[in-house]
Formats: structure tokens, sequence, C-alpha cells
């Protein structure tokens, strides 16, 4: 199995983190027994209210002296492939992004600040090698954080930002439409790999944001990337791990659950932008289908290596998922939000870390601070 670097952190997660893509030939066994119980002590439980602010205040003290988040230069033996310099700045323009949203999100100003004049002086992420695309992910996020800020801050750098930003995800988009972070077919100028449902969602997510704060989109792009993810939608409500996959529909990653944490992402994503394919009632089957299938995701959440777990379910998969689980909840309104929000809290509660942090696979030291900031993120929209 080739090492791939992943959300959503999807990155995601995003999700973010690295990603082995998914094939034939993968280990991961395709069934499990109907009734999965995975049980777990709490890490350390606390209230919901106390766990934001140890969430935040766990970040603040994790953060950069020079605004950023992460380093890449702690490794745990066990990281997917980069190159250096190129996808450790790509990351680390992610991470940090996640971090600025999560803390402006929680009503810090000091460290969030911080942030945001970091991602202002750092816009240039490339592509680190033909193969390596992570930029993408920077690209997503950094968008999605700077279009949040621009509504009350108006530096003029932000504009200049977010439209460099949405210029290099033109440039990335695959010849088919849709974002992946590998380019293991040709290694061309545009992309000559598939898309990945979870990239693209993550994707069209930021590029919403980005419409909605007064910035100009380019429609073909947002009509391409989402003829792309409906095209990845299975019949069953499962979303392909990527196009270039399609002829794999009972891979084990494509039932749904090897899918419930790329699906909820994707119906978000489609909701947004007003897909006929996403309308509430196909949304709140996702949903329904992400809890009752959501062991699939814990059985993978801290497994050092990518897709080992059953469905070929990686670790890093699991902020990025609850993340937009989240969103999609927030979209659906107020009785959604009833009636799974208070799932979603009793799922990451529980796994929060002594030091305030929520983390899900191993990553350099990227892995606390994006975990945490999905997290935070997460609960905020369900209290």
């Amino acid at each position: 199995m080739r090492w791939r670097l992943h959300g959503v952190l999807t990155l995601a997660a995003i999700a973010l983190a690295g990603c082995a893509g998914p094939n034939r030939a993968a280990s991961a066994p395709a069934t499990r027994p109907a009734e999965i119980e995975v049980p777990e002590a709490q890490v350390h439980a606390r209230p919901i209210d106390q766990a934001i602010k140890d969430g935040v205040a766990f970040l603040v003290a994790d953060q950069n002296r020079d605004g950023s988040w992460g380093t890449g230069t702690v490794s745990h033996g066990n990281e997917p492939g980069v190159s250096v310099p190129g996808s450790h700045q790509a990351f680390r323009v992610a991470v940090t992004s996640l971090c600025v949203m999560a803390l402006r999100e929680a009503g810090e100003r000091a460290a969030h600040d911080r942030g945001v004049e970091w991602l202002l002086t750092h816009p240039d992420v490339r592509r680190a090698t033909a193969e390596l695309i992570y930029n993408v992910w920077a690209h997503t996020y950094i968008i999605q954080a700077l279009a949040a800020e621009s509504r009350t801050n108006h530096d003029p750098r932000i504009a200049q930002a977010i439209h460099f930003h949405l210029d290099r995800m033109a440039r990335y988009e695959t010849y088919i439409g849709g974002w992946n972070y590998y380019d293991f077919n040709g290694g061309t100028e545009q992309p000559a790999g598939g898309p990945t449902s979870f990239g693209t969602a993550a994707g069209l997510a930021a590029l919403y944001e980005a419409q909605q704060a007064g910035y100009a989109v380019s429609p073909d792009m947002v009509r391409r990337c989402i003829h792309r993810l409906e095209l990845m939608r299975l019949p069953n409500g499962a979303f392909l791990y990527g196009s270039d996959l399609k002829y794999y529909p009972t891979l084990p990653a494509h039932l749904p659950r090897g899918s419930i944490g790329r699906a909820v992402a994707s119906e978000f994503a489609l909701h947004l932008w007003g897909s006929k394919q996403a309308d509430a009632s196909a949304c709140r089957a996702g949903l329904d289908m992400f809890f009752r299938e959501h062991a699939a995701l814990e059985m993978g959440r801290k497994r050092p290596y990518p897709h080992e777990s059953w469905y070929q379910v990686s670790g890093y998969y699991y902020y990025f998922d609850h993340y937009y689980a989240a969103r999609l909840i927030e979209q659906l309104g107020s009785d959604d939000k009833r009636q799974y929000g208070q799932q979603l809290i009793d799922t990451i509660l529980p796994h929060q870390e002594p030091d305030g942090s929520w983390w899900d696979y191993p990553m350099w030291d990227y892995h606390k601070p994006y975990g945490t900031a999905f997290a935070l993120m997460t609960l905020l929209r369900c209290q």
C-alpha cells in the first residue's frame, strides 16, 4: 500500500493529515460483526464549558513564538512521505488556519491575532513535488479562515491573500474537477489524478465561505467540483474514497462503515451548494448512518498506520469527520441540533486528553493542534 497524506485534517482532514489511498491489496478486513462495541474509559472527563476552555488553553500554550502551530521536528517514526520543506510548509499553514478558526469561534483574541498575522505573511505555499500536492489543504483552510476573518477585519492583506489562494485552488484543481493531494499518475502541471471526495468536499466548503464573504469564486470550477462529488456518491449513501477507485465499489473503504466520515463531509458540501442529491432528507439519512455505524470510526482512532483498521478507516479521519458532521447539523437547523448535537458531544468529550487537547493520529507535532481545533469547532456548534 502506498503512503498518502490526508483531513480534514480530513485532513480531512485536515483531513487534513496524511493518507494511504486504499486499494485491492489492503490488508484491512472487509467485514465486521453486525453489532460492534468499543468500550473505552474516559481519558479526562469534564463538562463541555470546561472542556472548551481547556482546549483553548492548550492551543494558546502550544502556539509557536512566530504565531504558527506545528513544526514538523518531532517524529513518531510512522509518518507518511513528505518533501522538505514544502510539505511541512503546507501542513503548518493548514493547521495554523484551523487553530485560528477555532480560537476565533471560541472568542480568544491574542493567540488568534498572532496566528492571523503569521498567515498573512506566509502566503506562498507551493506544491512540494510532482507527486505531493499537500498545499491543497493549506489553500483550502487558509481561504476558509481568512474569509471568516474578513467580515470584521478589513486589513487589505486579507483580500490579497484570499485572491492568491483562490487562484491556487484553480491551478491545482484536477483535470476532471475537484482536488487531490497526490498525483501518482502523471505529475503534470494540472494534476492528472482523480479527486478525492473528502478533499473536494472541504474545498467546496471553503469556496462557499469565500463567496459568502463577497469574494468572486469561479462558477465553472464550482460546477465541475459539485458534479465530480455527485458522481462519487453511491446509491446506499456512501461516497467513494476518490474517483480513481470508482471501479472498486465494494472496496472496504467504500462500504457504509468505511465511508461514514467522508460521507457527512460530502453531504455537507453538496447541501451548501444546493445539490439535489443532498436535500435535508438525504443529509439526515447520512447523519443517522454516521451515528449508527460510528464504532467503525472509533476503531480507527489513534491507530498509528493509515487504513489498518476495519473497513480501511484511518485515525486521521476522526476529528475531520466530526467537524463536518457538526457543520451539517448546524446547516439543517435547530430541530436537528437537538436530535444529533448531544450525540456528537457524547462522542467528543470523553476523548479529551489531560492537557486539554484532542488527537486522532500521531503525525509530527501537528496532530494535537489540528485535532483540538476540529474538536473545539465541533463542540461549539453543539452547545
